[in-house]
């Protein structure tokens, strides 16, 4: 039986995790970080996910570790969901073929707080028919273990989990658990419970909150009946006719007008998840999980001639001593299955150990496992994944170099490179800074590994993405696999000459004085000309092969930073754009607006805010400041209950709640406006989700930008940005897909340039693309007194003042787009 383990990511600014992929011919096993970026990762190595029924987290539960983890789940949920659909309208039209309908499941093992962290996403994550189970791994657990059993195993591999807390923490974990064996507390429903009692009944709780969010009998059509005093928008309401028949009502709430009457109407029932208002307390957790997974022992060759010698009739006695049972011949004689099969083999195995800092080695080290004859036969490598300066660690070398008969894997940044991990964005970035260098920046990146401190021969090798661990049938490293540095020479070689023929005609008539002296006409009642926007993540509902999930950054010069929305791994292409200049950047965030509880608007949101405090902290000026973060009382509520997980920053965020209480308008005061940079905002709800705003920030000196995040056009919209100096609006559908817009609650481009149009916006930018067609849709941007339109792609960098030049480059970008799909 052959399998093996490849590498799918090491740590870089795209993939800040690193994470293995166990192969076995019908399954996959997931290993170690599922950061934020990982799925992109898959999609880019083209690694089908959709096998993967077990999932192990490695070091401790954080957004560091965890950070796509929610997106992942979404993603397989929806594979196995259409791939089933698939199957059954493959049997609807008669196919001979039966193919079987698959009862898709998910085991997620993990450290303390992974069931709690996943129960905090039940306001926007609910799926259908897909159980997923939480296996929290504690030192407690461990201890328990006898004779070297297994903490889990199925058919294919077993595993031992070691939980390791760091240096100066057990003395506190005893006295926890001397505690929660003796102190009663009482329950909320009046009864004596200890401790350990509480936190298995907290668990439990969680557990149901997250059984409810993939696997309830929740069904969209079912109605019931209430009071429209008691109905929020923007809940889809009906009512009955005198006929009986359900109609769609399309009043006013009495929120909107007091002076309708009550009526009983009918609503959809909220998903059960959603319905849960707070979850059991927790704390944070810094134990790191790491594990010791082997294949099972592998029987001898079966020697049938020997086997005749002892009386064995061939047939149903000769399968049973090859499946190792023994077996009584005709004469009464008992025969032992190792009197006919040659010696076996011990199952391969490897260690997969994750050590944050160095307050964790010392009890990794002293760990009963490594010594084991139970557990440590077979294991034949040890992959590490390492924090800062820990990979030359006298200690872990001298570990090394005592286990030299194993071989060392290492992943960390003190030895990976920042190398570019999709090569397909990557690619697209630099050929557009072929057509623009000075809007399009090439992706910072360096794939030059850090250099070695110690002295003496190396005794381990570098994890690289792509590496391929064989554990069966023979142990090695197979470093053939490896995923070759992007050749960017190759991508500069292969640029079309025509594309470079209009690029340059554009880039003629943009420096030339007569251009110039006309856009300097055309802009000058246009306040912070110099206010940069920088697109991050233009594409919706996944990352996909070219676009990242939705991000966009407006900079204006002494004002500050704001960030429209923050899907997942925002921070990572924050670090690719910006560099070293990165932390200048972060100083200078002041706000970070959600638009909606879609997932693909905000599950970056907690890493730049963790990376904003940890800047800030570094100098004595900002070490008092306060991000504000805006949105629907949903996100707020989001960040509140996952800052119980990890001190990520949260004490020092200051929430802006935009909903009916406050008449969806914050107004700042002269102390505040001083601080962020900001006069007021305003926020209207639009068709698309529960919860979804669009905004409009307003700067003192009168520099508006309206935002749409994802919706139907909104005539409210179009009234709080009016005359706005920027637009920016989502067009995730073509105009010829204006059905498919209207069912999935989204925009066409000309339906975004309409609203353009209403505002009198001076500038539009249209985002959040579909990657069902090309590029660059096609769009009419005339909308009124030099109104310029331009589209956005991940990484651009371009200031309010030089969009009419972005698009003279328009016809370049339709040559250089015009065979390729997102």
């Amino acid at each position: 039986m052959k399998c093996w383990i490849q590498i799918l990511s090491t740590p870089t600014a795209d993939t800040p995790g690193t994470t293995l992929l166990l192969h076995f011919d019908s399954k996959r096993y997931l290993i170690g970080n599922v950061a934020e970026g990982t799925q992109r990762a898959s999609v880019q190595r083209r690694l089908g996910l959709t096998r993967v029924g077990d999932i192990f987290l490695t070091g401790t539960v954080g957004w560091e570790t965890t950070g796509g983890l929610l997106g992942m789940i979404l993603t397989l949920a929806d594979s196995t969901t259409n791939s089933n659909e698939g199957k059954r309208e493959h049997r609807k039209k008669g196919s001979e073929d039966n193919v079987p309908v698959e009862r898709s499941w998910l085991n997620l093992h993990g450290g303390k707080n992974l069931t709690h962290l996943l129960a905090t996403a039940r306001r926007f994550i609910f799926r259908k028919g897909m159980p997923l189970l939480t296996n929290e791994l504690t030192e407690k657990a461990d201890l328990k273990r006898k004779d070297g059993e297994p903490t889990w195993k199925d058919d294919r591999i077993k595993v031992w989990s070691m939980v390791i807390t760091p240096e100066g923490r057990s003395a506190r974990k005893r006295s926890h658990d001397e505690f929660a064996e003796t102190t009663l507390l009482e329950s909320a429903d009046g009864k004596q419970e200890t401790l350990e009692q509480q936190e298995d009944r907290h668990d439990q709780m969680r557990k149901a909150v997250v059984s409810n969010m993939f696997d309830s009998d929740w069904r969209l059509d079912a109605l019931i009946k209430k009071k429209l005093s008691e109905v929020k928008r923007p809940a889809a309401i009906f009512f009955r006719d005198e006929n009986g028949t359900i109609q769609k009502y399309r009043g006013p709430t009495l929120d909107e007008d007091p002076s309708i009457p009550d009526i009983d109407v009918l609503v959809r029932n909220p998903w059960p998840g959603a319905m849960i208002e707070t979850l059991p307390p927790t704390t944070p957790s810094t134990s790191s999980v790491c594990y010791i997974m082997k294949n099972y022992p592998q029987r001898g060759k079966f020697n049938p001639k020997v086997a005749k010698e002892l009386g064995v009739v061939p047939g149903k006695d000769f399968r049973a001593l090859t499946e190792g049972k023994s077996v009584t011949t005709t004469d009464g004689t008992i025969v032992t299955s190792d009197q006919v099969l040659a010696p076996g083999k011990e199952g391969g195995g490897f260690a997969i150990i994750e050590l944050p800092d160095e307050s964790y080695i010392g009890p990794l080290l002293a760990r009963e496992e490594w010594s084991s004859k139970e557990i440590m036969p077979g294991v034949g490598a040890v992959i590490w994944i390492l924090g800062p300066g820990l990979v030359e660690d006298q200690r872990l070398q001298k570990f090394m170099k005592e286990h030299s008969e194993m071989q060392h894997i290492v992943s960390s940044k003190d030895c990976c490179s920042n190398y570019l991990a999709l090569e397909s964005p990557a690619s697209a970035a630099i050929r557009l800074h072929l057509l623009d260098s000075e809007r399009f920046p090439i992706p910072v990146h360096s794939n030059d590994v850090p250099l070695r401190k110690a002295e003496g021969p190396r005794l381990y090798t570098k994890a690289r993405a792509g590496l391929t661990l064989q554990l069966e049938p023979k142990l090695e490293i197979q470093d053939e696999t490896i995923i070759q540095h992007l050749d960017t020479a190759a991508v500069i070689k292969e640029m079309p000459k025509e594309v470079l023929r209009l690029a340059k005609t554009a880039r003629e008539e943009v420096n030339s004085a007569e251009f110039q002296a006309k856009l300097d006409e055309n802009q000058q009642d246009i306040p912070s000309k110099d206010a940069e926007v920088i697109t991050l993540g233009t594409g919706s509902a996944l990352p996909s092969k070219y676009r990242n999930v939705s991000a966009t950054l407006l900079r204006v010069p002494g004002f500050g930073s704001y960030l429209f929305d923050c899907g997942e791994n925002t921070l990572g292409q924050l670090r690719r754009v910006f560099g070293d200049t990165l932390p200048e950047v972060l100083r200078d965030l002041k706000v970070i607006w959600i638009s909606h509880l879609h997932a693909d608007h905000h599950l970056g949101t907690a890493s730049v805010i963790r990376a904003w405090a940890k800047e800030t902290m570094k100098e004595g000026s900002t070490k008092d400041n306060k991000l504000f973060v805006a949105s629907d009382d949903g996100m707020i509520n989001w960040l509140k209950e996952y800052g119980e997980v990890e001190d990520y920053g949260q004490d020092r965020v200051e929430h802006i709640i935009l909903n009916p209480a406050s008449g969806y308008d914050h107004q700042f005061n002269p102390e505040e406006t001083q601080r962020v940079g900001l006069s007021s905002i305003q926020a209207c709800p639009v068709e698309h989700c529960h919860g979804a705003l669009a905004v409009a920030f307003t700067l003192p000196n009168g520099f508006k930008v309206a935002y749409s995040g994802d919706c139907r056009p909104s005539q409210r919209f179009a009234k709080i940005g009016e005359g706005a100096t920027l637009l920016i609006h989502e067009a995730t559908f073509d105009h010829e897909l204006q059905s498919d817009a209207y069912a999935k609650k989204h925009s066409t481009t000309t339906e975004a340039l309409e609203i353009g149009k209403k505002m009198k916006a001076r500038r539009i930018l249209l985002t959040h693309f579909s990657q069902r067609y090309q590029k660059i849709p096609v769009m009419d941007s005339h909308g009124g007194k030099d109104q310029v339109t331009i589209v956005a792609f991940d990484y651009m960098r371009v200031k309010v003042g030089d969009f009419a030049k972005l698009e003279a480059f328009k016809p370049a970008l339709m040559k250089l787009y015009e065979n390729e799909e997102a």
